[in-house]
């Protein structure tokens, strides 16, 4: 070892950011770009003529005429279903039931794009507002959007097992699965949500009432003059 090297003064080690952190902070900056309130006014606006259309009227895609026909509730708005739960409900539609089903298929190809976006703006402003300063916390409004991909990944099985029927999809296990995934993943985010909601309004009756507190203090009033 030389004098230079005994002298040399030792460098600092770079900072690591662990993968995790990341990830959340990766997340974050996509959520807070969902925290518009002209992009929630569009997506709630979507959301509400889909769910309209797909709950409450009697189109060819609606779900209310899907169970007319097929005289049972599909697999999509099932907690979940089995391989057999699958099949049977193709079996007992009939030819003009698969037909109804086909074509809630096909206008479920839009609805969980839809959804997912309106939970997600939702949940972003919510959160801004609640706690801007806890800019991590931002990347829960991601979570709605996981429930719209288990709901794709549900549509995909639909899909295979119409194809399949009359006899067995391999894949119809996979669609209760996708299905109780989306439903737990939505739920989880409607509690988020309603949670934040809740406590938005606790802090702004909060705040509210700080200035009248104020106001009506005779010794803050007295102090005053």
């Amino acid at each position: 070892m030389t004098t230079a090297d005994i002298h040399q003064p030792a460098q600092p080690r770079a900072h690591t950011v662990p993968a995790g952190h990341r990830i959340v902070w990766s997340l974050a900056g996509s959520a807070a770009r969902l925290a518009k309130w002209p992009l929630w006014l569009l997506t709630a606006t979507a959301f509400g003529v889909f769910a309209g259309a797909f709950f409450t009227s009697s189109a060819p895609f609606a779900i209310p005429h899907v169970e007319a026909v097929c005289r049972q509730a599909p697999p999509d708005v099932r907690f979940t279903s089995s391989a057999a739960d699958v099949l049977g409900f193709l079996t007992g539609c009939g030819a003009a039931g698969r037909e109804a089903y086909r074509f809630l298929q096909v206008a479920d190809l839009l609805y969980p794009t839809v959804f997912g976006m309106f939970m997600a703006t939702s949940m972003a402003l919510v959160i801004a507002r609640l706690a801007p300063e806890r800019h991590a916390l931002l990347a829960l409004a991601v979570l709605p959007l996981l429930g719209s991909a288990f709901d794709y990944l549900e549509n995909v099985c639909a899909w295979l097992a119409l194809a399949a029927f009359p006899g067995p999809a391999p894949t119809s296990s996979l669609l209760g699965l996708a299905s109780a995934a989306k439903n737990l993943t939505f739920w989880t985010s409607g509690v988020l949500l309603l949670g934040a909601l809740a406590l938005l309004a606790i802090a702004q009756v909060r705040r509210r009432a700080r200035p009248r507190a104020k106001s009506a203090d005779p010794d803050a009033s007295g102090a005053s003059h």
